[in-house]
């Protein structure tokens, strides 16, 4: 038996310097694929996706897995904003089919200038949903913990260069990074206690989502869209 795969040139990102530049052209890289997909139908798009950010309350009988109490207790809070505050507004915003998994195992860079994107991997999490999850998706692997407002705002800024965002969906860009990284710390946690032996590469993205999420939520909400809005010049 064999498999025949295409090969692309790249190094992976996750194995790569992480530059500062490199932020941005990942949010530009985002946008363009977003751009590109635009008008893109299959007849299964629509299905319910455990990793599509829109479905996140089904992921509250998960959070008990989160072994750490005070993480989750505030994976449990922001579960808690999302229902209250984001769920009710996702269908005010634009809808298509997205890569929804933009994490830096599926995104190459060229070795000799780790600021530039070569290639996209891994599309078997494709789904038809509001398209902000998918930039929230793909920013929740990009933030700087040591400066978690600014390093978001970089990266939407350079996403909007390219696909601007309308007023609603840059309010939320926020919140959907922060439900992104509670999906990764609820699924994986609840993953690893099925599959000990494969723990390691289960919880890999974990210590990035725990990090990721503790610093964007010591950050006031109102305050953390404002930076947003004002690094995309909306205010």
């Amino acid at each position: 038996m064999l498999r025949a795969l295409t090969y692309l040139q790249g190094q992976p990102m996750h194995a790569a310097p992480r530059p500062p530049a490199q932020r941005a052209a990942m949010g530009q890289m985002a946008a363009r694929l977003t751009r590109g997909l635009q008008g893109f139908t299959h007849p299964a798009a629509g299905h319910r996706l455990q990793w599509d950010i829109r479905h996140a309350a089904d992921l509250r009988p998960m959070l008990p897995h989160i072994g750490d109490t005070n993480l989750r207790a505030l994976a449990t809070a922001t579960l808690d904003r999302f229902e209250a505050e984001v769920a009710p507004r996702l269908n005010d915003c634009r809808w298509q089919v997205v890569h929804n998994d933009l994490n830096p195992h599926n995104v190459l860079v060229d070795p000799a200038d780790p600021a530039r994107i070569a290639g996209i991997l891994d599309f078997g999490d494709m789904v038809e949903t509001p398209l902000v999850c998918d930039l929230g998706v793909a920013a929740s692997y990009q933030i700087d913990p040591a400066d978690a407002a600014a390093s978001l705002a970089a990266f939407t800024a350079a996403y909007d260069a390219v696909l601007p965002l309308t007023d609603t969906e840059l309010s939320l860009v926020g919140d959907l990074t922060q439900a992104r990284m509670l999906t990764t710390l609820a699924i994986a946690s609840w993953r690893a206690s099925l599959y000990p032996d494969n723990a390691p590469y289960i919880l890999r993205n974990v210590p990035s989502a725990r990090d990721g999420l503790t610093a964007l939520a010591a950050v006031p909400p109102e305050t953390l869209t404002e930076t947003i809005a004002r690094a995309c010049g909306r205010t």
